[in-house]
This record gives structure tokens, C-alpha cells and sequence, in this order.
């Protein structure tokens, strides 16, 4: 009956028209596994083929590649069948190609005799038909990936690329970046590459620079491949000098000779446009690994002179990098004088340009003010420009650190006149086009108290925002001057309103100003002084809460009286003694102010169950934003002081202990370290007793939402058991710890047939929601293993605070990395190279990293994920991979079980942060620890600041 059903619908098939091909086809697909003479009916295949072939049908083409394909694994003589398939494309070429090139791929895949079907496509290769030619070519270079020779494989694509045939050069060409990284051997095949790199065919020539560029670490040679690119920066053809160019940029940190690579990029300047731009923008970033900073600095302001106006404007950053990162100012100092006198206008007007950043590190500050003062009638209309700009951004830094309001004032007018004067020197190129109508339309809401006109500060911001064009940072500071304009005009509606109506637009205005001081937050250190210029202008007409703060301080008298002579006095006394140093004044120092009364109250106040009502209240203070139902609230709680009980106290709480909000433990002191130097106002603590786990540091982190976080930090050694067990301890010790996060290093889990789940040395590995896998936890029977862990989720505010971070991430934004450079600073250690980064296969056979596109060169990747823990130290290859495809970790190591055993008890969350440091395999060494410690402890820093 299927035969029967397999003739008719191949007849349907010849005879059908063209709308109706597709379905018929369908129904040759679907029959043909049901013949019962399988190789008769792969030749009717064939014959009807020919037959199409001949009448030019276009079903051989649009049907008959698929059925192919499909049909191909089920022939019982596939030698047979792929000779059928070799004469249709003999018999007639330029039809079949099309039929070749959608069909031979699977067919290929699944061929008995692939030597012979490899030599049958190699002939193709030798056809005048170009589509043929490039048909050929492409299952050719498709399928030598998959050859188990990968050597040969090579060699097989080495031939094509040498063949006389434009069209298989540049296709084979073409995929050299996409086999190389298969070639186990790379240093055999190097010689290849660089051999390729001059052929005579450009499109050959510049696939095999791409090559050399992306595969650079593995190089034998480095030096000379670096010399290779320096020398193509300088060719003829502007793809291969581009490709050159970000070449040296891409792997600049890998050359073994940083100071004469650091020479050979001065000397790129000189080249093509498009190259000396490349760059030159990359030079600050190259100076920061070069020995001789003093040096590099002279070559910059050589450079300085050059004529190209994008080249200047990338020195001039990176001369201002130099400047910090060099001791003797003294002499920088010098050097810039000398320059800013200099008979070349370039110097002088490059120079000039930078004054302003380094303005506050420099030891003679008056006489570059006056040298600057000089210049603004300097013949040159672009040293008058840059000149009246410095002035202008140094009379901001002036206002930043004026210590009154006259002052301030002073320094913030004379500001916006030396902005205007650099909009009336400019022509095509304005740098003061943001910022004079940004602190315009700052000044203007700061400066009058009457009625303000709403369409001059909108004027201003909306000359401002042109300006921003992609800077994130701008547009942050825009935000906050809108918000403060909107407080203002808030205050301003004041007048002749109910009592009620004022506590609604005063709750407003208190609302923009937090709002406007969020957004100055996330400024601070790209604008240190634009950001502090804003704050010191903050306290707009904060007088309508003075009422508020008299009532406040006339209870705390009372609350004084009340309590004379009873157990609660010296609680009222210290209370009134702080709110009577009250003044209203910025909105950022009232709510410290708050934040610092109830830390006395919380201190001071015996933690019994008859005063919970007041702990209650206290921290709904905490919680709230405004600041007028703060002082409300506050009224109240100060006028119910004498309430409180204070009998019944038997332990004296160390304050110190009460501070700790979350709690971080290493289990070795390299990640102790890499922890601690990241603290600010660290300082040791040990706790009274006997024995060990009783000392640890204290110290603090500023959070980004002007909050700032007490930390304790210990280290307790490694495995699962002593971690529980001083987790518990360190819990007991300091009671307000509300989550711990382990930190450290761990093995991590590769996976390099997914680019997007593979782990590599000094990556960044996040437990996720599925937390921690105790794999030792097992129920071992005589077929099988059975693994009975009980993964306990992680803190939800943290992972709440993790996916905020790969929010930013993603929008470009990786605030660790600044952390992980401090720390590889003070650690004076660098990271270790890309190509120290190898990974071995079970039989110890090197295995190639996939090409990864989410990677930047220098940086690490985040992975959230599952990680696995268990008493053991796992250098077992078989075993990681099988909890990988189990469990779906990203990294393995031997305390984070116990870390979430002993929070779960106590009902305190947990999050796992781990340095990715080795394979847990055989080739386990120290060379990734300190870097991989130094990753984790500054990913955690960064995820601590971003917490609200």
C-alpha cells in the first residue's frame, strides 16, 4: 500500500502546477521512509531530477534540495547515491548548482566515503561556472570544521585559499577566522596566517589580518605579529590599515615590549586619518601599562602640536590621565608653563584646553590663572577659546569649595561671564555649549527669590539639552536642575494656601530635591565640582520648616524636665543635646541629621518587648522620603522618651555591634585582602571571649543612594562545616546583620560548545535564584548516584541589587571594573594574560575558547547561575561537566553550603560571589588566585553601592 501511495505522489508531484508544488512535495517527504524498496526509489529521485533539469523546471531548485536531503539518510547505498548526486551536476551544471548548494551540505554530513566525497567537491572547485565555484567552496569550507584531522582540515582550506580561482580564494578566505579557532595546533598553523597576510589577493590579505587580530595571544611570536601591524597601518589599502590599527589598539596589553609599543603608536599618529584617530583615542588607555609615565608624557605633548584637530582633542585626554598618574607635579607642572608659552598655536591651544582638569592637583595654581587671563587675548581665536573655557570650568571648582554663600556666589557669576565669552570666541566648535546654559539655568533658580520667569530657566535647559548629545552624564545633571526648578516653583505657590494645602507642596518640593539628589549621586565622580556646585546651591527657601524644628526642640526640653531623676533622663539629655544643634539647611544634611538620631535612639534605647511600639516607629522613619513627616514623626517619638522601659537589662550591647547591616566571609586571607582594601574606615574588632572566629574588620560602604552600609568582614578557612559554623558565630556576635555574602575564588565550570554558558579564568560567577547545589549530598545506590540537595534561594534584595547590575551592564555600564583596577593598584599585581588562560580536554588535549561577541577584551564576564559546593577539593574534569549538564553551575567550591545552611537558620539571606581561578582539573594553580579574588571582592563592592 506505501508503495502504491510513494508512485502516486511522485506522479502528483511531475504533474503538478506551481502553486501546488509545495504540498506535493511534502507528500514525497513523507512516504518516502515508508518504501519498501528504498534504493528504486532514490533513482526515481534522480530521474525526475534529470527530467526537470532538462525542461529548466524551477521545482529542482525551490523542492527538490530539500527531498534530497531528507531522503539521503535512508538510501541503503549511499556510495551509489552520492555518485547520482555528482552526475546531476555534471549533467547539467549551471541548473544544478542551486540544488548542489542547498542539498550537499546534509548529504555530505552523512556520506560513508567522505574522502571520496571531499575529492568529488574539490573537483567543483575546478569548474568555470562561478555559481558552481562558490557552491563548492562553501560546503567545502562548511564541512572542514567537522573533520576529525583538524590538521588536515586545515591544510585542505590552505589549498583553497591557493587556488587560481578569485571566487574559492575569497570564499575560502573568508572562513578563516571561523576554522582557525578549530586547528588544535595553532602554532603549527600560525605560519599560515602570517604567510596569508601578504598575498597579493586584498580581500585574502585582509581576512588573514583579521585572523592574526583576533587570534593575537596565541601568537608564538608577539613582537613580530606587532610589527607586522605596525607596518600594515601604513598600507596602501584604508581596510587593511583600519584593520591594522584595531589590531594594535585591541592588543596593545598583550605585547610583550610595552615601551616600544608605546613608541610604535606616537609613530601611527603620523598615518591615515581614520588610523592616527583609532589610536590616538586609545593612548590614554595605553599609558596607564607603560613603564615610563614620564616619557609617555613628553611624547603627548610633542604630540600635542599635531594637526589634526580629533588627534589633539585625544591627547588632551589622555595628557590629563598622565597627569594623575604621575608623582612629581612639580615638574608636570613646569612643563605645561612652558607649553602654554609655546609660539605653536596647536601646543598652546591643546594645552590651555586641559588646565581646568588638573586645575586642583597643581601646586602654582595663581600664576596658571593669570597665564590663562593672559591668554584670552592671545592672536589665536582657538588658544582665546580654550583659554576662556579652562577659566570658566576652574571658577566652577572655585565655587565648589567656596566656604559662604558670598563666595559663591562670586566664583558661580564669574563663571557664566568667562562661558560667554567662550561662546563669542567659537565658530564650528563651542565647548562651552553645555555648560553656559546649564549653570545658567542653575543660577537663575538659586539666585531670586521673587516669582521666577518659567521660560528662562526652560529656555536654558532646552539649550542645554541639545548639547548633551550622548552624555549620560549630562543628561543626569539636566535632570537634577529640572527637578530643583520644579521644587522651586513648588515654594514659590506657597503664599495664601490652608495649612494643609502648604504640608502637600512642601511634601512635593522635599520630593524633587531628593529626586534632584539621587540623580547628583550618580555625577559625583564623572563631575566631582558640577555635582558639588549643584549641592551647595540646594538649600532653596527651606524656611517654611523651621517651625517644624522649633516645635521639635521645645518637646525635647520638655521630654528633659519629664525625665529628671528617672532611668530615662540621660536618653532625653543626649536627644536634646543633638536636636538642638539643628538648623534647616541642605536636604542631603537634614536627613543625615535624621539618620543620626535614630542610630542614638536605636543605641540607646534597651531592646525589650515592652518598647517594640517605639523600635516600630522609629524605623518607619527610616522608610519614609519626606522629610516634613519625618520631624512629625520624630516629635512624636521624642515626646514618649520618658515612656520607655529601661529595667530588665542584663547585657550591655557594644555598639560597634549593633552597626553591621551585612556581613561578608573569605575562606583564605588573599580574598580577605582583596575585601578589605575595597572597605572604607576599616578597622579591626574582636569580640570578648574564648577562642577562635572573635576578631574581624569593620568597615563601610557609600551606597549610590547617599546611603552608606556598616560591613563586617571575616575570614574563616576552607570547606563546608567550618564555614556553617562561623556564619552562626558571626551572627550571634553582630545581631543586626540582615544578609552575608561569601566572597572568593572558586573553579569554573567551561562549556566551549556555548559561547554564552562558557566560564573563563577571571570571570565574575553570581549564585542565582536556584543558589547553591551541595553535590556531596547524595543517596548512593548500586546502578546509580542520586544527588539529594536542598537548594535554599538567595537573599532576595541582593538579587534584586544583582539584577540592577546587569541592567547596567547592559546599557554599557560596569562599575566594578574601577574597583577591580584600585585593587589591582594597591595589590601592585596586574592581570594575568589572555593567553595564560588554557583549557585541557579529558585526555589533556588542549581545547580552543569560542568566540565569544558579549566579551571585552581586559574585562571579565558575569555569569548568574547555580554554583555547586561540597567538602572536597574537585580536580575531576568528568565530574564538573556532569554538573554542568545536571545542574546548569557556573562554578564549584567548598563553602557556599554551608554559608546558606547556617543563614537559613537564622533567617538571614545569602548571596555567593566567586573569581572564576581554575577548571577543576588536573592543571589546577595559583597563577588566577589573587586576580580572581580582587574580581569577586570588587563586583561585591559594586553591588553594595547599588543597593537602596
Amino acid at each position: 500500500m506505501n508503495d502504491e501511495n510513494w508512485k502516486r505522489s511522485l506522479e502528483t508531484f511531475e504533474i503538478a502546477y506551481c502553486e501546488y508544488a509545495p504540498g506535493a512535495r511534502r507528500n514525497v517527504i513523507q512516504l518516502f521512509p515508508q518504501v519498501t524498496d528504498k534504493q528504486k526509489a532514490w533513482e526515481e529521485l534522480v530521474a525526475l531530477t534529470a527530467k526537470m533539469l532538462i525542461n529548466e523546471d524551477y521545482r529542482v531548485i525551490s523542492c527538490m534540495p530539500l527531498i534530497f536531503s531528507l531522503a539521503f539518510p535512508h538510501v541503503p547505498n549511499k556510495e551509489k547515491a552520492w555518485l547520482d548526486i555528482t552526475k546531476l551536476v555534471d549533467f547539467k551544471e549551471s541548473k544544478a548548482d542551486e540544488t548542489v548548494k542547498n542539498s550537499m551540505i546534509s548529504i555530505f554530513s552523512n556520506s560513508p566515503d567522505k574522502e571520496k566525497a571531499w575529492a568529488d567537491l574539490l573537483r567543483f572547485t575546478r569548474t568555470t561556472n562561478k555559481n558552481s565555484l562558490r557552491t563548492a567552496a562553501k560546503i567545502l569550507c562548511l564541512n572542514i570544521v567537522s573533520r576529525e584531522d583538524k590538521h588536515k582540515a586545515w591544510e585542505y582550506l590552505i589549498r583553497l585559499i591557493k587556488y587560481e580561482e578569485t571566487e574559492v580564494k575569497t570564499i575560502s578566505a573568508s572562513n578563516i577566522n571561523y576554522i582557525f579557532p578549530n586547528v588544535c595546533d595553532k602554532h603549527t598553523v600560525w605560519e599560515d596566517l602570517i604567510e596569508l597576510i601578504h598575498d597579493k589577493n586584498i580581500q585574502v590579505k585582509k581576512d588573514a589580518l583579521n585572523a592574526v587580530v583576533s587570534n593575537y595571544t596565541l601568537a608564538p611570536e608577539k613582537q613580530k605579529v606587532w610589527e607586522s601591524l605596525v607596518k600594515f597601518s601604513f598600507d596602501k589599502d584604508s581596510q587593511v590599515k583600519t584593520i591594522a590599527a584595531n589590531g594594535l589598539v585591541n592588543n596593545f596589553l598583550y605585547v610583550p615590549d610595552k615601551q616600544k609599543a608605546w613608541n610604535d603608536l606616537i609613530k601611527v599618529t603620523s598615518g591615515d586619518y581614520q588610523v592616527r584617530r583609532v589610536v590616538a583615542n586609545f593612548l590614554k588607555s595605553a599609558i596607564l601599562t607603560v613603564d615610563n609615565k614620564e616619557a609617555a608624557w613628553e611624547d603627548l605633548l610633542t604630540l600635542s602640536a599635531h594637526k589634526d584637530i580629533d588627534v589633539r582633542n585625544h591627547v588632551s585626554s589622555a595628557l590629563v590621565f598622565a597627569f594623575h598618574l604621575i608623582s612629581d607635579k612639580q615638574k608636570l607642572s613646569q612643563d605645561l608653563h612652558n607649553y602654554m608659552k609655546n609660539e605653536d598655536r596647536n601646543i598652546k591651544a591643546t594645552v590651555t584646553s586641559i588646565i581646568s582638569f588638573v586645575y586642583s592637583q597643581l601646586p602654582d595654581r595663581q600664576q596658571f590663572w593669570e597665564e590663562l587671563i593672559e591668554l584670552t587675548s592671545d592672536e589665536d581665536i582657538g588658544v582665546r577659546r580654550n583659554a576662556y573655557y579652562s577659566l570658566g570650568k576652574i571658577s566652577i571648582f572655585k565655587a565648589s569649595q567656596a566656604e559662604n554663600e558670598i563666595d559663591y556666589r562670586r566664583e558661580f557669576e564669574q563663571a557664566i561671564k568667562f562661558f560667554e565669552k567662550t561662546s563669542q570666541e567659537s565658530t564650528l566648535f563651542n565647548p562651552s555649549q553645555f555648560c553656559l546654559p546649564f549653570y545658567r539655568s542653575f543660577y537663575t533658580i538659586i539666585s531670586d527669590e521673587k516669582q521666577q520667569t518659567k521660560g528662562e530657566v526652560d529656555k536654558y535647559l532646552t539649550e542645554a539639552r541639545i548639547a548633551i548629545k550622548r552624555s549620560k552624564n549630562k543628561q543626569l545633571l539636566i535632570e537634577a536642575v529640572e527637578n530643583l526648578a520644579k521644587a522651586l516653583e513648588e515654594v514659590q505657590s506657597l503664599e495664601n494656601k490652608s495649612l494643609e494645602s502648604k504640608k502637600d507642596e512642601l511634601s512635593l518640593y522635599m520630593e524633587y530635591c531628593e529626586q534632584a539628589a539621587d540623580l547628583m549621586s550618580e555625577t559625583e565622580q564623572t563631575s566631582p565640582y558640577a555635582t558639588e556646585v549643584l549641592r551647595k546651591g540646594l538649600p532653596i527657601l527651606n524656611r517654611k520648616l523651621k517651625s517644624l524644628l522649633k516645635e521639635i526642640k521645645e518637646k525635647a526640653k520638655i521630654a528633659c524636665q519629664e525625665s529628671k531623676g528617672t532611668a530615662t533622663e540621660e536618653i532625653t539629655y543626649t536627644v536634646s543635646r543633638e536636636v538642638q544643634r539643628w538648623e534647616i539647611s541642605s536636604q542631603e544634611e537634614m536627613t543625615q541629621k535624621v539618620e543620626g538620631l535614630i542610630f542614638i535612639l536605636k543605641s540607646k534605647i534597651p531592646d525589650l518587648p515592652k518598647n517594640e511600639y517605639i523600635f516600630t516607629k522609629i524605623d518607619n522613619i527610616k522608610d519614609e522620603k519626606d522629610i516634613l513627616k519625618q520631624y512629625e514623626s520624630l516629635e512624636l517619638i521624642i515626646g514618649s522618651i520618658p515612656t520607655i522601659q529601661i529595667s530588665g537589662v542584663n547585657v550591655i550591647v557594644d555598639c560597634e555591634q549593633t552597626k553591621p547591616t551585612i556581613g561578608i566571609i573569605t575562606a583564605l586571607p588573599k580574598e580577605f585582602t582583596a575585601v578589605k582594601i575595597l572597605l572604607e574606615n576599616q578597622r579591626t574588632y574582636k569580640v570578648d571571649g574564648k577562642g577562635a572566629g572573635r576578631r574581624y574588620c569593620l568597615g563601610e560602604i557609600a551606597s549610590i543612594y547617599e546611603e552608606k552600609y556598616n560591613i563586617v568582614l571575616s575570614t574563616i578557612g576552607m570547606g563546608n562545616n567550618i564555614a556553617a559554623s562561623r556564619a552562626s558565630l558571626l551572627l550571634e556576635h553582630f545581631p543586626k546583620v540582615e544578609s552575608i555574602i561569601m566572597v572568593g575564588i572558586a573553579g569554573g565550570v567551561p562549556d566551549p560548545k556555548n559561547a554564552d554558558n562558557h566560564v573563563r579564568l577571571g570571570d565574575i560567577v553570581v549564585s542565582g535564584e536556584k543558589g547553591v547545589i551541595q553535590y556531596d549530598f547524595i543517596k548512593e545506590e548500586r546502578e546509580k548516584i542520586e544527588y539529594k540537595y536542598s537548594p535554599k534561594p538567595p537573599s532576595a534584595s541582593l538579587l534584586e541589587a544583582v539584577r540592577y547590575l546587569e541592567a547596567e551592564e547592559i546599557e554599557g555600564n560596569s562599575p566594578w571594573m574601577n574597583y577591580i583596577n584600585q585593587a589591582l593598584s594597591k595589590l601592585k599585581i596586574i592581570s594575568p594574560s589572555g593567553n595564560q588562560d588554557q583549557l585541557y580536554g579529558y585526555e589533556n588535549g588542549e581545547i580552543s575558547h569560542p568566540f565569544d561577541s558579549k566579551r571585552t577584551t581586559g574585562q571579565p564576564r558575569v555569569f548568574i547561575g547555580p554554583i555547586a559546593s561540597a567538602n572536597k577539593l574537585l580536580k575531576n574534569p568528568v565530574l564538573r561537566d556532569e554538573l554542568r549538564d545536571k545542574f546548569k553551575v557556573k562554578a564549584i567550591e567548598m563553602e557556599a553550603s554551608g554559608i546558606a545552611d547556617a543563614t537559613w537558620n537564622h533567617e538571614v539571606g545569602y548571596l555567593v560571589v566567586r573569581g572564576i581561578c581554575d577548571y577543576c582539573d588536573s592543571h589546577k594553580n595559583d597563577e588566577w588566585q589573587q586576580y580572581a579574588a580582587v574580581v569577586a571582592a570588587a563586583y561585591t563592592r559594586a553591588l553594595i553601592e547599588s543597593m537602596p
